[in-house]
């Protein structure tokens, strides 16, 4: 099987090794040092881009240096690229998902692990996991993976990536103006026309946030002890997330060490407290679970993190992501990150996913990309980029990914742009190479002091913060305002409220240039996408509408079949309104109910299985399915109720019949 390729996010991609480059596992650059000392080899541009994974330069000669520190019983492997672009790069792990197709059997995944003496690092359900290659199964992470893939059994087999993400962030060279114009900017000014803004004062009239509503900002350290975090019930929890031998773990250490310096200006721009000082974040009343990690975690880390935060987050900010690169998610965090916006969060009706779209005037996403881009990656070193860009998970269908207006009204010079932005949200103006400081404010948030670094000197408070790194917490925050109006909304249906009530009054203009127009096309603008978020008009979007129960019942009387085809039966809904709650009641006699598969179909086609093929010889079904006990129905929070349902039964079994007597829909709408 050939090491030429590999399999992510459902694409085929080629690979080769890079001349120089190898990575080596080893806890820290000082560690990797040593051994490459000890093993003659000499080391350039060591860099750590993972837990135990360091990233290093070879000087000499590749194949002979990495054969000297396998003889030392190091790890090594090479790094890969795209052919012909050195500008691309691929680092690999010792792991892999697999997911194997439904009808595998336990003993078949079973007789597979141990051919291969595979180890299973975490099992993620449906058959899916992520596992480890030994010495034993002589090969590495991608040949294995391949041949997996090859298998007529498994549906993919894609390595666990290292993903080499970076903070968005702004490090500013001048001072900026103090005034928090970002939420509020009624007039013209010095580098500021008027309403700017997402118009913060206007919404904070209906609501300011509730502690009901937790929004996570997940990023380095944060210093809780400000002033503007205090209040009573204002910070719910503390995680420090820490990855041990393919396992996330938490403490309650957040504080910012070292270069932390990101996570105290991103908590701020969100949640600030009102208190007669400092400044103001967009929700000062939602509660805040602050979330630390290292910004090296695999795909398999972050799907660990992000369920972990999903179950005690409404909200969470992300403020940072790939550069350009062909990085797309691999199907399992994919995967993960879709139910999560479905399903997931506190209420269960979804995790309000708000992403970065980056600070490196670049699409998004362009399968068909040619051009070339310079861009400075996370260890400040310049570099260009002319491949194809995916850029993880800023490209999921189902996030809000978020880019950046100027106190101007302009786009913000260094924002990201494509087909996948949600809506852009103010914040600073920089040249994202350092060539020209462009025109604009600053945003004016909380800063570390005497912990890690910051961003103004003596200070615990910066006008120099902005980067999408900005954008995203703001509206983060919109969305917290959004859910304490109306917390019955689903992930998806803030989603859409926020490009229903974006501003579009936004000037098409940028200092640097761009590869695509911004043009406002059917309420759509590459640059901005649905427009600058307007909080005002959002919170009020959000009020509860009157919810009204839909209760219908048909009798159906259809005889089912055995080991034939399948059944149908309708119930047709006049009613119209967002479905928040749904039951379906379920009469059917079969003498032996392990034979059946029993879905219900939506107008829209979403479908879900209420039994497959479970309880053997039992006789009979006559049940409610219920969201608590059949968390799949959340599928349909949030469709509309209108049109026709259906109810589809087969028997896949020889020997037993039976009758689909009646079925029942119960569904709050509002």
């Amino acid at each position: 099987m050939s090491n030429n390729y590999f399999w992510q996010g459902g694409r085929r991609i080629l690979i080769e090794q890079t001349e120089s480059d190898i990575t080596l596992h080893a806890p820290d650059v000082e560690t990797a040092q040593s051994a490459a000392d000890e093993a003659g080899v000499s080391l350039e541009e060591v860099d750590q881009v993972g837990p135990d994974l360091i990233r290093a330069t070879v000087a000499g000669n590749r194949d002979r240096s990495m054969a000297q520190l396998r003889e030392s019983d190091n790890v090594v492997h090479h790094v890969y690229r795209t052919p012909g672009q050195a500008d691309s790069e691929y680092l690999i792990t010792d792991s892999f998902f697999i997911k194997f197709k439904p009808e595998t059997s336990e003993q078949t995944i079973d007789e597979f692990l141990r051919y291969e003496k595979l180890e299973v690092v975490q099992d993620l359900g449906q058959n899916t996991l992520l596992v480890r290659v030994t010495t034993a199964t002589n090969r590495n992470a991608i040949k294995t993976s391949n041949l997996a893939a090859s298998r007529p059994d498994v549906e993919y087999a894609e390595p666990n990536l290292v993903r080499q993400l970076q903070r968005f962030a702004f490090i500013p060279a001048d001072e900026q103006f103090p005034k928090q114009w970002h939420l509020h900017s009624p007039n013209n000014g010095t580098d500021l026309v008027a309403e700017a803004g997402i118009f913060a004062p206007e919404a904070w009239e209906i609501t300011r946030g509730s502690r009901d509503i937790v929004i996570c900002v997940a990023d380095d350290g944060f210093d809780l002890t400000h002033p503007d975090f205090q209040g009573p019930g204002k910070v719910v929890g503390r995680l420090n997330a820490v990855e041990s031998n393919g396992t996330v773990f938490y403490t309650d250490e957040v504080l910012p060490k070292g270069g932390d310096y990101h996570g105290t200006p991103c908590a701020g721009v969100a949640l600030a407290e009102i208190n007669g000082q400092g400044t103001v974040g967009v929700a000062p009343e939602c509660a805040f679970l602050a979330v630390r990690f290292p910004l090296s975690f695999d795909d398999a880390a972050m799907i660990q993190l992000f369920n972990r935060i999903s179950r005690e987050a409404d909200v969470v900010s992300c403020s940072w992501g790939v550069g350009p690169a062909n990085a797309p998610l691999s199907r399992a965090f994919s995967d993960a990150l879709s139910e999560l916006a479905r399903t997931g969060g506190r209420r269960g009706k979804g995790l309000v996913i708000c992403v970065a779209a980056g600070n490196n005037n670049c699409p998004v996403k362009d399968l068909n990309n040619t051009r070339t881009y310079e861009f400075i990656d996370g260890n400040r070193r310049r570099r260009r980029y002319s491949g194809l860009i995916d850029r993880w998970i800023a490209a999921h269908p189902d996030v809000i990914t978020v880019s950046g207006s100027t106190s101007l009204k302009t786009r913000s010079a260094y924002s990201s742009w494509g087909r996948e932005i949600c809506v852009c949200a103010p914040t600073n103006n920089f040249h994202d190479l350092g060539q020209f400081i462009p025109r604009g404010r600053g945003v004016v948030t909380t800063d570390n002091e005497n912990l890690g670094s910051g961003f103004t000197q003596g200070s615990r408070y910066t006008d120099q913060f902005g980067g999408t790194s900005s954008a995203t917490p703001t509206v983060a925050g919109v969305c917290g305002l959004i859910l304490s109006r109306n917390p019955n909304l689903t992930a998806l249906q803030v989603k859409q409220l926020l490009q229903q009530t974006a501003d579009k009054d936004l000037k098409i203009e940028s200092e640097t240039p761009v590869n695509e127009p911004g043009d406002f096309s059917n309420g759509f603008s590459l640059w901005f996408g649905h427009g600058k978020v307007n909080a005002a008009k959002a919170v009020k979007s959000a009020v509860p509408e009157a919810e009204i129960t839909i209760d219908q019942e048909i009798q159906a009387s259809l005889e089912i079949p055995d080991a034939g085809s399948s059944i149908f039966s309708k119930i047709e809904i006049s009613q119209n309104g967002a479905i928040d709650d749904i039951r379906v009641g379920l009469d059917l006699t079969h003498t032996y109910i392990g034979d059946l598969r029993i879905d219900i179909t939506a107008p829209d086609g979403t479908a879900v299985t209420l039994h497959d093929h479970k309880g053997g010889s039992t006789d009979n079904i006559r049940k409610v399915y219920t969201v608590s006990e059949l968390p799949a129905l959340r599928a349909f929070t949030g469709k509309r109720i209108q049109g026709t349902w259906i109810i589809s039964v087969v028997d896949t079994w020889r020997m037993d019949v039976g009758r689909l007597n009646s079925w029942r829909l119960i569904a709050k709408v509002i």
